[in-house]
């Protein structure tokens, strides 16, 4: 029987000199390996690039530390410095082999049946996959709502969540579009459209992500050019979102104690009222 085809996750790993919390950095890049390792298919590899080695590192064979070959700097609204990550870790996941690519954020949190899912819905003929349901989660109350969020944001999961898109890899093909779809169709917001553009398509994966938000950590809220937008987004979130609970978190491989332990759930309470 032929050995599965590899599956990569990639987490890019902001540096000691781009942030001013690294030790909320590593809490929350461990609660993302730590959700990573739950999957239910155990047949899969994560790559972190970073400047600086998180002391959050699991001891276990299938993570492995890239050091970025450049200094961190302080981040900015172009996020420059996450691109060049990108682009490093899809060419060591195409030195892995013909297979599968999700590059996921430090602070994401990804379905135990990510991987089975993907194996399963991707067809050979396409160009990968997306979420295109799930929910956003505030680190802080605990507090989670659907995407699409009604009146908040209408659009899909994977047109907010960057951790929402696995790339099908094709080391040996010619055309760039298929060796690598995140090298060509860069943007997770319009994945589905860009490719049908091309004339190609891409699978909807049946599981849900998790797009957190309210770390303190997040790009897109504290630098990108809609932080404000961001603001009015969260604050939706927690005066409408639902207390997460148990049966939530296990779907990630996490409990609440993680949680509490890497700092979040600080402002948890009583849901409002629906």
């Amino acid at each position: 029987m032929a050995s599965p085809r590899s599956f990569t996750f990639g987490i890019p790993l902001v540096g000691r000199a781009g942030t001013d919390d690294f030790a909320r950095v590593e809490a929350l890049v461990g609660l993302t390996l730590r959700s990573l390792l739950a999957q239910t298919d155990p047949a899969f590899g994560v790559l972190v690039m970073g400047q600086d080695r998180p002391a959050t590192l699991p001891d276990d064979p299938r993570v492995r530390f890239i050091e970025a070959a450049w200094p961190a700097h302080a981040q900015d609204a172009a996020n420059n410095d996450a691109g060049c990550k990108r682009h490093a870790l899809g060419e060591a996941a195409l030195r892995e082999g013909d297979g599968w690519l999700m590059l996921v954020d430090a602070d994401d949190w990804v379905p135990r049946d990510l991987v089975a899912a993907a194996r399963t819905a991707i067809d050979p003929g396409s160009l990968g996959g997306v979420l295109a349901q799930g929910d956003m989660v505030d680190f802080a109350s605990g507090r989670a709502a659907p995407l699409p969020f009604p009146g908040a944001f209408e659009r899909p999961f994977h047109a907010l969540c960057g951790s929402s898109v696995v790339a099908r890899l094709r080391p040996d093909d010619s055309d760039p579009l298929r060796r690598n779809p995140l090298q060509v169709l860069r943007d997770h917001h319009d994945w589905p459209q860009a490719a049908a553009a091309r004339g190609a398509c891409v699978a909807t994966l049946p599981t849900r992500g998790a797009y957190v938000v309210g770390t303190a950590q997040n790009h897109s809220e504290r630098h990108g050019p809609f932080a404000g937008w961001r603001a009015d987004l969260n604050d939706a979130l927690r005066r409408r979102g639902l207390e997460i609970d148990d049966a939530f978190l296990s779907r990630f491989g996490l409990d609440r104690a993680a949680l509490t332990a890497a700092g979040g759930l600080s402002s948890a309470g009583t849901p409002p009222a629906r």
